[in-house]
């Protein structure tokens, strides 16, 4: 399942024949559907390629050294049916019915939208082990801006690089990442009226 801003690359050996239309399906809430389909043209090839040589080693995609990282944990808050009471938004702590007159319905960490103060500041090299709980009953895409990071399993392993990736209600999960570029940096929800409502915030690396 991929959320908004979540990307994959795929390799596809095309069977059909020329003269035929291949295409590519999708399963969406139990039925497949077609997702592209393109002709078939040219001579068709007897012999199936091998996979593609592997790209240069990227520097930037080394693992974090997760042992003795620094632990947070984010909140995400709000929304119909998530019983979240009050909130902090543009320097007041305000109830949820005064929130939604306001069209602001989500928090991280009880604090919706962009406060003051950013969510965490890092040392420029410093590794963060963040843990995410889904307190609401909706998945949220959420994505970091300027840095990369891996999720991390029950084991402790570490899951491939992404920038984004989807929190679903009451399943906590754990990215870790390096805090190595300098700036100011959003951290929100990608499903965008999520965003503009409330789930949204900022980190610092200095």
């Amino acid at each position: 399942m991929l959320a908004p801003a979540q990307r994959m690359d795929l390799i596809v050996d095309v069977t059909a024949s020329t003269g035929e239309t291949a295409g590519l399906m999708r399963l969406d809430n139990d039925l497949w559907r077609e997702q592209v389909r393109f002709p078939v043209q040219g001579t068709a090839s007897s012999a199936r390629r091998g996979p593609p040589k592997a790209l240069s080693p990227n520097a930037r995609m080394d693992l974090p050294a997760i042992a003795g990282a620094r632990p947070l944990e984010m909140a995400m808050q709000g929304g119909a049916m998530g019983r979240m009471g009050s909130a902090r938004f543009d320097g007041k702590t305000l109830r949820f019915r005064e929130l939604v007159e306001r069209g602001q319905f989500w928090a991280l960490n009880g604090q919706v939208g962009m406060g003051d103060a950013p969510f965490a500041k890092f040392d420029r090299g410093e590794t963060v082990r963040l843990r995410l709980v889904n307190q609401t009953a909706f998945p949220h895409a959420m994505h970091l801006h300027g840095m990369h990071f891996r999720q991390v399993s029950r084991n402790g392993s570490l899951g491939p690089m992404r920038d984004t990736i989807l929190s679903l209600p009451g399943e906590p999960l754990e990215i870790a990442f390096t805090a190595d570029n300098p700036g100011k940096w959003l951290f929100h929800c990608h499903m965008l009226g999520h965003a503009a409502s409330g789930m949204t915030t900022w980190i610092e690396v200095a």
